[in-house]
């Protein structure tokens, strides 16, 4: 490798070497120590790679060998340098290119604003903007201490900041302030959120209206927000009359479980088609300068039998004050293949059990505990359906706080 890297570095050239007896001149060469490589012989011809610098010092040996030697290739970066002597455009083509490149580098294009959760994005960059960060500003003219520490003065939802540079991006970080959330002490009713059979109720605070074993619907008073009445243990006849006052409201505690049941349904096609992209497509291209929109080129999805489409929207960022808007819409439309797959029926019963499953999963709460399990297959008029109906029973929770309005 070395060898080879001194050979580019200094150059060397490839020779045909043409006489009466050509191996002479090898001979001679040999005894002169000049290296000669890649010896190869077409013909009545040779050919050899030899050093440029070793290349002066052959004439004696051409004469006395009665041989002619003719150049047949250059290798070398001595031969590339006088080639881009002649071309001058190839070097300071490049040489410009990256010159542009750096200087187009040192700018800021685009600003992003990455962990805002309940803040919004334009409220980060209009105090960025204020204090100049923006598309089109030099990053060397950007003070990132001060618009880090002026988002934290005007928004105090903000308990960190930071303002980082990604090549041209500029990105702003933030983390929100977590606030912690205030205990509701209105007075309030629990009520039931969901239909079921009542198993246990503990009652912390206000009156409880069902026992277990009831049943409730979605909605119906579970606890009353009303404080518990006095119990009195003397003899009513020795007491004066008592005059009936309006029951004190409180907020209702407590924790009412109940059998609640969820049934949903899965289903799939025994055979089933699943599209797949061929790899041809057709692409069309819309820009839109201002109001005014060019079509640089039409796309014709008509020729494809099936195809889906891909939108993909950029749009250059506003330049310093200007209201000049510059976008681009381009339309991907792949072709499509089909291809049938074929399920067993206990497959698909598989699968359609466990989207029934996983849809009962989701309704609900993690807290809630699993009391039985029912898969039911349900006919149906479509032999390449499988529809099945599952049915959990849970005990859960179904307290559910409602505010007692006062008006």
């Amino acid at each position: 490798m070395t060898f080879n890297m001194s050979n580019y570095m200094h150059g060397a050239i490839r020779l045909k070497v043409t006489g009466f007896m050509p191996e002479k001149f090898i001979n001679l060469c040999t005894a002169q120590n000049i290296y000669l490589w890649k010896i190869s012989k077409k013909n009545s011809d040779l050919f050899v790679w030899m050093k440029v610098e070793d290349f002066f010092l052959i004439r004696p040996i051409v004469r006395k060998s009665r041989t002619r030697v003719t150049i047949v290739s250059r290798y070398g970066l001595p031969f590339a340098a006088k080639r881009l002597k002649k071309r001058k455009i190839l070097l300071i083509g490049p040489v410009a290119f990256f010159l542009v490149l750096n200087v187009l580098a040192s700018f800021v294009w685009f600003v992003d604003v990455t962990g805002v959760k309940n803040l919004s994005d334009s409220q980060i960059k209009a105090i960025a903007f204020q204090q100049g960060l923006k598309p089109g500003v030099l990053k060397s003219n950007i003070n990132t201490k001060q618009i880090e520490n002026e988002i934290l003065i005007n928004t105090p939802e903000v308990a960190w900041i930071s303002v980082n540079f990604i090549g041209t991006r500029a990105v702003i970080e933030v983390v929100e302030k977590t606030v912690p959330k205030q205990d509701d002490k209105s007075p309030a009713h629990i009520v039931a959120g969901k239909d079921g059979v009542i198993t246990e109720i503990i009652t912390l605070a206000g009156q409880s209206t069902l026992k277990v074993g009831d049943t409730v619907k979605k909605g119906d008073l579970l606890i009353k927000g009303f404080a518990p009445e006095p119990v009195n243990h003397q003899d009513p006849s020795a007491q004066p009359p008592v005059i009936s006052v309006p029951p004190q409201l409180i907020k209702a505690k407590g924790i009412v479980k109940a059998r609640v049941w969820y049934e949903s349904y899965g289903e799939t096609e025994l055979i089933k088609a699943k599209h797949q992209r061929t790899g041809r497509q057709q692409i069309g291209v819309l820009l839109k300068i201002g109001s005014n929109e060019i079509v640089l080129k039409s796309a014709h999805p008509e020729q494809f039998g099936l195809y889906d489409k891909e939108v993909v929207h950029k749009k250059l960022p506003l330049w310093r004050n200007s209201d000049f808007i510059v976008e681009s819409n381009i339309d991907i439309y792949h072709e499509l293949d089909t291809e049938w797959s074929e399920m067993t029926v206990e497959e698909a019963r598989d699968y359609a059990k466990n989207n029934a499953l996983a849809q009962i999963q989701n309704l609900m709460p993690e807290t809630a505990q699993i009391l039985s399990r029912k898969i039911e297959l349900i006919k149906t008029e479509e032999p390449n359906l499988v529809r099945i109906k599952a049915t959990i029973e849970v005990e859960e929770d179904i307290g559910k706080s409602m505010i007692i309005s006062q008006q």
